[in-house]
């Protein structure tokens, strides 16, 4: 037995949680593509994707084979070369959770193209920027994203807009009908074309394309929420994709056959990581393509997932839901919560233990699990492995991924307990922001031992287990009369009172105080009715538990916060409502 130096990145305590096989990956040195035509060869009769729908109350739908899945990835590199795709070149993609989108993926890698998935929720200004800095020529967009995005595309030359409506996994003369039947039409231009003409300008190619492989070939481009700053596209290669796929397989989680009800917007990095994982793991992954945060409930008890990934929102709806309080739901193998830390009401509610629990060693039958990543780090990083659960912990490192605590803006590692910058280290971690090396040298850091670190902007602390635990980030930080004021402890201590369903804290000038915190708050039902004495008494604990500065300088409740696409309060959004609604000399609600 090594000694233990006291340093978490060397001792490396959680590997005690993995088994031999974990502890000796070897990552695949070929493309996306190419690993999935590997893993999948023993399973191509087996069910890959099925499509579930809301207004078909999500009975059993459409279903597509490997072999089946792998031949519409062919077609698509074929159509793409049709038209005269290169390697490296960037194609745009705007689509929901549908088969089409992950094909594309992974017919983009077949050519060697990039797809850049910009996610719906994001602004026509940030596309806008993204088509005029990447030379895009090819765009492939869900025709109900079309009107928000029209000015943008129009502004622009592309060469062409492929359309999809949502109907393309569903038989021919099915898709034909409805299309009939509902109106649905394609806008008139010359350069609109609908996603079976695509298909179609890819029959003309008989052979098959040889599959492209490059080593630190960007396979896949996502965008951030652009909650610290402005948003980036963060450049995922081949060999992050791969080695992310792998350690999920590997910690044996993962049956073939298994059912993973997939909500994941590939534009998400843990989408795009989640489906390469269940692409090469053989899962059957039932992709519901439209937000379902209430109607979750529902859903876990009408698919019976194995696998199921979400965040915050969909655990306090599961929780509030008569299925659960009645004992209707019941834990599934794997059931994950990430993007952000949950209340401890909430983990104590829905996981029935008290804030000592710990597994020790010991797996139980635990409602969720806690991980966490980022968009950086191909999504995953963390996850709280079976035998490894603490209570208000986010999880140990997965197999492939070093982690240390450091003090802020240095290399210098702290030890267990020490609160600091979390940093990580792997084949997992991005390349770079895509054309911005100044934000890229940034959080990409190369330390005095030689590795390059990622600099997560997250504070917190790793305990002698290798458990990381959560507490706010750092780059919300600002200065209050000279002394730093972090939002997200102010948060953190907001979320965990019983009045309060969620909270975001935001930095605001002041003539007086340089920078003062402003609090909004959405309370829990139950108090809604009595919100100036719930005021009161917020402010009487803030006065107790928090220092003077980082006491809210204002409390101001709605009735919902906003949410960005990672499921966490979106400050941005706030800081948007606070000017256009709030004097900022009298704080008061405009009328």
């Amino acid at each position: 037995m090594k000694e233990l130096t006291g340093i978490p990145s060397i001792d490396k305590p959680w590997l005690k949680y993995y088994d031999e096989k974990s502890l000796n990956l070897e990552v695949p040195d070929m493309s996306i593509y190419q690993m999935v035509e590997l893993y999948t060869k023993n399973y191509l009769d087996d069910i890959a994707l099925e499509l579930r729908i809301s207004s078909n109350n999500f009975s059993h739908g459409n279903t597509i084979t490997y072999k089946k899945y792998l031949e519409l990835m062919k077609n698509f590199a074929k159509s793409l070369k049709s038209i005269g795709v290169k390697n490296n070149e960037i194609i745009s993609t705007i689509l929901p959770n549908i088969p089409e989108s992950r094909v594309s993926i992974y017919g983009s890698s077949i050519v060697g193209a990039t797809p850049y998935s910009y996610a719906p929720f994001f602004s026509p200004d940030k596309l806008n920027k993204i088509l005029d800095e990447n030379d895009i020529k090819n765009m492939f967009i869900f025709l109900p994203f079309y009107e928000k995005f029209k000015d943008v595309i129009l502004s622009h030359k592309l060469e062409n807009v492929i359309f999809l409506d949502g109907l393309e996994s569903l038989p021919s003369l099915i898709s034909s009908y409805y299309r009939i039947k509902n109106n649905i039409k394609i806008p008139n231009k010359e350069n609109y074309i609908s996603y079976s003409e695509f298909i179609n300008y890819g029959k003309k190619i008989k052979s098959n394309i040889e599959s492209y492989y490059e080593k630190d070939h960007v396979a896949l481009i996502v965008g951030t929420s652009g909650t610290t700053g402005v948003p980036k596209g963060v450049c995922l290669t081949d060999y992050n994709l791969n080695a992310s796929a792998l350690e999920h397989i590997s910690i044996g989680l993962f049956k073939e056959k298994d059912v993973f009800l997939d909500v994941l917007l590939q534009s998400i990095a843990y989408g795009a990581a989640a489906m390469h994982y269940t692409t090469c793991g053989g899962l059957k992954s039932i992709l519901i393509p439209e937000l379902v945060s209430d109607k979750l409930p529902y859903l876990l008890m009408k698919t019976k997932p194995d696998h199921f990934l979400g965040g915050p929102v969909h655990c306090l709806n599961i929780y509030n839901s008569e299925e659960f309080k009645t004992g209707k739901i019941k834990p599934i193998k794997n059931y994950v919560s990430g993007g952000a830390s949950l209340k401890k009401s909430l983990e104590k509610g829905l996981n029935k233990v008290e804030e000592n629990f710990c597994e020790n060693g010991i797996p139980t039958d635990l409602f969720v699990r806690q991980g966490l990543g980022s968009t950086e780090n191909t999504g995953g990083g963390f996850y709280a492995m079976p035998g490894s659960y603490k209570f208000g912990g986010v999880g140990i490192p997965l197999p492939l991924v070093t982690a240390g605590i450091f003090e802020p803006g240095t290399d210098k590692e702290l030890s267990y307990n020490q609160e600091g910058e979390l940093c990580i280290t792997g084949p997992t971690v991005m390349k770079e922001y895509l054309n911005n090396d100044v934000e890229t040298k940034k959080v990409l850091i190369k330390h005095k031992d030689g590795k390059l670190w990622l600099h997560m902007g997250d504070l917190g602390y790793i305990d002698k287990d290798g458990v990381f635990y959560h507490k706010y980030r750092l780059t919300n930080m600002f200065m209050r009369t000279g002394f730093k004021i972090h939002p997200g402890k102010i948060m953190e201590f907001l979320d965990n009172l019983e009045y309060v369903k969620n909270s975001g804290v935001i930095g605001v000038e002041d003539p007086i105080e340089e920078m003062v915190p402003i609090a909004f708050v959405s309370l829990n039902n139950v108090f809604k009715n009595n919100e100036e004495e719930i005021k009161k008494e917020i402010y009487r604990l803030c006065r107790i538990k928090l220092d003077d500065p980082s006491i809210p300088k204002e409390i101001i409740f709605l009735d919902h916060l906003p949410i960005n696409m990672g499921g966490k309060v979106d400050l941005p959004s706030l800081s948007k409502i606070y000017e256009e609604n709030y004097n900022s000399s009298k704080l008061t609600l405009k009328k």
